[in-house]
């Protein structure tokens, strides 16, 4: 278990693809997808955390840290990565979205190896369905370069990343990274 790193599970999307009020909370095996992910990360870090977007009380019954996005109108993921990192006080952040209830039970360590050996500030995973960009690893220092990046009107996690000094990191296994977005990726989890 990694004491170094927190793990934030990006929870404030508007879930319109899977046309219910909160899409962490669909159940998926019995359980909801949040709580997958929840179980998934806590063998692996230390903190968690939950970021949300005006939803915290669709929260609460996990008993996590709950950080809600510094901004009313929802700016997409980035605007969840930028308020955690102004909130969070480790080094290291893993961030996963909630929603991917099959993650990695060593992402941590392969993404943390990854920037110890390159150097880097950012580890990304990558399947043959293209980098996982919601399931990145950075370092807090990346902060500043990130403020300006959204300041300007930046969105897209991709952009921000090529800015910075990052690795890619090859995940064979293309499921680990499933994203429930709508009902038929639900079915397709379950394949």
């Amino acid at each position: 278990m990694n004491h170094s790193v927190t793990v934030v599970i990006l929870a404030g999307g508007q879930s319109k693809r899977m046309q219910v009020q909160n899409k962490a909370t669909v159940l998926f095996e019995g359980k909801s997808l949040i709580t997958h992910v929840i179980d998934r990360m806590k063998t692996q870090a230390k903190h968690i955390v939950i970021n949300t977007h005006r939803n915290q009380k669709d929260f609460e019954i996990f008993h996590l840290p709950l950080i809600d996005d510094i901004l009313d109108i929802q700016e997409g993921p980035l605007l969840g990565i930028l308020t955690s990192l102004q909130a969070i006080k480790t080094d290291w952040i893993q961030f996963v979205p909630c929603d991917t209830p099959n993650l990695p039970s060593d992402l941590i360590a392969i993404l943390m190896k990854e920037v110890e050996a390159e150097k880097t500030l950012v580890a990304v995973p990558e399947t043959s369905d293209g980098l996982q960009s919601t399931c990145l690893l950075c370092h807090s220092s990346t902060l500043n370069n990130l403020q300006i990046f959204f300041n300007q009107g930046g969105r897209k996690i991709e952009d921000w990343i090529r800015q910075l000094a990052f690795s890619i990191v090859q995940f064979n296994d293309k499921s680990q990274f499933l994203n429930v977005n709508t009902q038929e990726e639900l079915k397709k989890a379950y394949s």
